[in-house]
């Protein structure tokens, strides 16, 4: 038996433990208790939340019996405080992360530091995984509000399993499809809703849903010429790591602003993208108008960077997503693999800046990370991903159809 077997079954047997004898039991109080869950570890995950949480504290802003905690990984903390976003929530640093998932000492660490309360709402604007269902268990709570996705029997019957064990759950069902996603901020408005109806005694909703606006954080040292911002690298630690584009295609792309455009390109990112954007910067012809700011901004000149560029270009990952928030323009290199669920934005998603999408026709194989398939095309994928680390359908994306693209949409010929 390996030891992640091993400590899967350690952690289920700890919370089972703790369901039967949690460590600590609370009495109720007069201060009624909130818990946000992110699961996710993403910054994508969290912008597209961002608007509900603005919402529901719109909401909470006259109701002084209420106090809201929101536990999630460090990274989304600190994105939350960094964009002066924390709703006047008390932030509980745990570690969700994937490669932790398994380690029976972190789980219960996790769980020691959620353990600290009464909650008499425990609320996810998305699926809750075994993981967190397990922390759940062994927590003194009223009610839990969540979304999940639904799609195989597999699922349906571990959930079941969870069901024994997990009371007053009020399921957001959300109408998916085998061929379409829900998109991720229509999930969290729902949930949004459920969760205000069972916080008012007389459907007192907020007067109206607004999107949230991410405050300026920073004035100096700004870009003075218009220029558009690109990254070529992606997140690490995701959990679909083949969607990064090929350098080379994205050199004909940054090669074509510059010979057809008066834009200054910025290469922009974290540490985490330096590779990527030093490789890029090699492949560009006219380096004289390239700024590469690559892991040289702090986080707060970064997010002016994004917002006051004329457009940003690059792969489907958090920055896409923040740049919708910031009103900027975006082009985005984008698959398959969990397609409505992020990317596209549909017409009934109100957001002033979506992202424009790039991406091949429809494949057989979409939404291969919830559904299954067999088909020739997911096969071609497969052995491409063993070969040259990228999805197929990121793959087929040629640097043509991306410049047809910023054509389409931007248009700024040199004077």
């Amino acid at each position: 038996m390996g030891m992640g077997i091993k400590n899967k079954i350690l952690i289920a047997i700890q919370g089972l433990a703790y369901y039967m004898r949690p460590q600590n039991t609370f009495e109720k109080v007069k201060k009624k208790n909130i818990l946000i869950l992110i699961d996710s570890v993403g910054i994508g995950d969290i912008v597209l939340q961002l608007s509900a949480l603005h919402n529901l504290n719109k909401f909470m802003k006259n109701k002084s019996e209420y106090k809201l905690y929101l536990a999630a990984n460090t990274i989304i903390c600190n994105f939350l405080r960094n964009i002066e976003s924390t709703f006047d929530m008390e932030l509980i640093e745990v570690d969700f992360s994937i490669e932790n998932k398994q380690n029976f000492y972190i789980f219960k660490s996790n769980y020691c530091k959620i353990n600290n309360n009464y909650y008499d709402y425990i609320i996810s604007f998305d699926n809750l995984g075994g993981y967190i269902k397990t922390i759940i268990i062994g927590l003194k709570y009223g009610e839990i509000i969540f979304s999940e996705n639904q799609f195989s029997r597999k699922l349906i019957a571990k959930d079941f399993v969870f069901r024994l064990f997990l009371k007053n759950v009020n399921f957001v069902k959300i109408d998916h499809s085998v061929q379409s996603l829900t998109h991720k901020s229509l999930i969290c408005k729902k949930v949004l809703y459920e969760v205000l109806k069972c916080l008012s005694n007389k459907n007192e909703f907020i007067d109206e849903y607004s999107e949230h606006e991410i405050p300026v954080l920073y004035q100096k040292n700004k870009i003075e010429n218009n220029y558009c911002v690109i990254t070529a690298g992606i997140a690490k630690g995701h959990d679909y790591p083949y969607r990064g584009w090929n350098i080379e295609k994205f050199a004909h792309v940054a090669n074509f602003i510059l010979a057809n455009t008066d834009l200054i390109i910025c290469l922009s990112g974290t540490n985490d993208d330096e590779v990527a954007n030093s490789e890029l910067y090699s492949m560009i012809k006219n380096k004289r108008r390239v700024i590469n700011l690559t892991a040289k901004t702090s986080f707060d000149e970064w997010v002016e960077v994004l917002r006051n560029a004329e457009f940003i270009f690059g792969n489907d990952s958090g920055y896409i997503h923040l740049a919708s928030m910031l009103r900027t323009k975006s082009f985005v290199i984008a698959g398959f693999w969990n397609y409505g669920r992020f990317l596209p934005y549909g017409d009934d998603v109100e957001v002033c800046a979506k992202p424009i999408d790039i991406r091949i026709d429809k494949p057989k194989c979409a939404l291969c990370s919830i559904i299954k398939h067999n088909c020739m095309e997911k096969v071609a994928c497969d052995k491409k991903v063993l070969k040259d680390g990228i999805y197929k359908c990121i793959d087929d994306i040629t640097s043509e159809m991306a410049i047809e693209a910023v054509k389409s949409h931007y248009i700024s010929p040199k004077g």
